[in-house]
């Protein structure tokens, strides 16, 4: 008797309906699964086999074929153990499923069902796929409440399908407030707390607003890392549909330190400068996301830039202008979301102390070149602000010290003025999108320059101290400038200003 099953796989950030063949006929005992599968799903059989014996069901002596259809796909993860072991027991007449159920949980030896990855692409893809009954591990309950229209049947045992078979489950109408835990914004390191350095802080917040890329390049001990660590802290909080992609890419990926649980904060990921090229960008004989996209709609902090390798640096190119990464592979394509904010730190040079004015730097002209040119021109022209951090003051130590209260009510007015500029942003796109996300032709039909910005812009690139594409830079950084000023168009000082950020502080100077 042939049983057929229905299952699921992951391919990218959205699940691929499997069909689970399985055939018992008289022979030699055993066990044969086909149909691309991976170590693990191979090794499945022997786990499927000793489940079902301590399940309270029969394992009769036949062979058993196994057919993970379509053929041309591959099948890796434990997705397979659960419909496996019931298209065992269909094709043994111990059991009977419906025509619109689908099966996913990974099995141990005694039993009991395991959970899964990746539980709200594939509840997702069993609603648009016209699925009527979701059988599922109990461990993923709390991620099945995102799933609507659909029954949802949770299986902590497989003894319990033989019960639970023949029952209705729970259908979620639409997605309860109670799962989201209120828009809150906490943070334990905010902007009021770093001393001095208030072009930074002019900068952050300019970025947090447009959603614009930023280095901060300055001596060792100036608070560049300091600083971009308390960058999220200024970032308004998800809307729904940017949590639920970004949980998306969370509970897909097997990385550990991603969160686990749905939340409005914004990612914050900070890899180290030994990442691989598949950790940072995605890959691997299964795809899995990379930091870049696990970063999506939040911030990727790269400190200490120039010590990245320079192919970890250039692949960013493309994920900064489209959006999104594409991993390819002969058989298929992977496309992962990648909008992330770029946040980046540097030392001026190796011992990080040219330009310095206490402190003498000790590296030859050459070797500031080639630190430099760790980081290509293209690199640098995809980040909208490029600001110098100095040394402290004493004066930046020695002043009054404001209650608690008062630098509290300051981040909350940053927050505030950041939100209401967003707000005036995804009002005059019609959708939500930063001034930083925009191509330039949109912006060009809301906005209209004066003659003297165009002059101005056109004599800065004639100069060659902006490129065709830091130009556009530097005019979204100025409508950022002027939705924070709560100005409906973009006056000279705000381009002028914006100006400022572009210019790389003192080291053009000596090549």
């Amino acid at each position: 008797m042939i049983s057929l099953i229905k299952s699921s796989s992951l391919m990218g950030i959205d699940a691929v309906d499997v069909i689970v063949e399985v055939d018992a006929s008289p022979g030699l005992p055993g066990e044969q699964i086909v149909g691309l599968p991976d170590t693990v799903v191979r090794e499945s059989k022997s786990r499927i086999k000793s489940a079902i014996k301590n399940s309270g069901f029969s394992y009769p002596v036949k062979f058993y074929t196994i057919n993970l259809a379509p053929a041309g796909l591959p099948k890796e993860g434990p997705f397979f153990d659960l419909p496996i072991a019931v298209g065992l027991l269909e094709s043994t007449d111990q059991l009977k499923t419906k025509e619109h159920d689908l099966f996913v949980g990974e099995l141990s030896l005694t039993g009991a069902i395991k959970g899964i990855r990746g539980m709200i692409c594939i509840g997702n893809m069993a609603k648009k796929k016209g699925y009527k009954r979701l059988f599922f591990p109990k461990d993923n309950e709390d991620e099945s409440h995102f799933i609507t229209d659909l029954e949802l049947i949770p299986l902590s045992h497989l003894n319990e399908i033989r019960e639970k078979i023949n029952q209705k489950g729970q259908v979620y109408t639409q997605l309860s407030p109670s799962l989201f835990k209120g828009p809150s914004s906490q943070h334990d390191l905010v902007l009021s707390q770093v001393k001095g350095q208030f072009m930074a802080k002019r900068a952050l917040k300019i970025a947090a607003a447009g959603k614009h890329n930023i280095l901060l390049v300055g001596p060792p001990g100036s608070g560049k890392t300091m600083l971009l660590k308390r960058l999220p802290s200024l970032l308004p909080v998800m809307e729904i549909e940017e949590a639920l992609t970004t949980f998306k890419l969370q509970s897909i990926s097997k990385k550990q330190g991603v969160a686990s649980s749905f939340s409005f904060q914004r990612p914050f990921r900070s890899p180290h400068h030994s990442i691989s090229y598949a950790g940072m960008v995605g890959g691997g004989s299964h795809p899995m996301p990379g930091e870049i996209s696990l970063a999506h709609n939040g911030v990727l902090f790269l400190d200490e830039l120039p010590e990245f390798p320079r192919k970890i640096i250039e692949l960013l190119r493309q994920p900064l202008e489209e959006k999104r990464v594409m991993i390819s592979r002969v058989n298929f394509s992977i496309e992962y979301p990648a909008n992330v904010l770029l946040a980046c730190s540097m030392n001026p040079c190796p011992c990080g102390y040219f330009g310095d004015q206490k402190q003498k730097c000790q590296c030859h002209i050459s070797q500031i070149k080639n630190y430099w040119k760790r980081i290509s021109g293209p690199i640098l022209d995809r980040l909208d602000l490029i600001i110098q951090v100095p040394r402290l003051r004493a004066e930046d130590f020695t002043g009054e010290r404001q209650s608690d209260t008062v630098l509290a009510d300051k981040d909350k007015q940053d927050i505030e003025a950041i939100c209401q500029a967003r707000g005036v942003q995804y009002e005059r796109y019609s959708q939500p999108l930063c001034n930083g996300d925009v191509d330039m032709h949109v912006l060009e039909k809301k906005e209209t320059l004066t003659p003297e910005i165009y002059q101005f812009l056109g004599s800065a690139v004639e100069k060659g101290q902006l490129t065709g594409r830091s130009k556009d830079k530097v005019v979204k950084v100025a409508r950022t400038i002027a939705d924070l000023d709560h100005q409906k168009c973009i006056r000279f000082q705000d381009i002028l200003e914006a100006f400022q950020y572009r210019m790389v502080p003192k080291i053009q100077d000596a090549f």
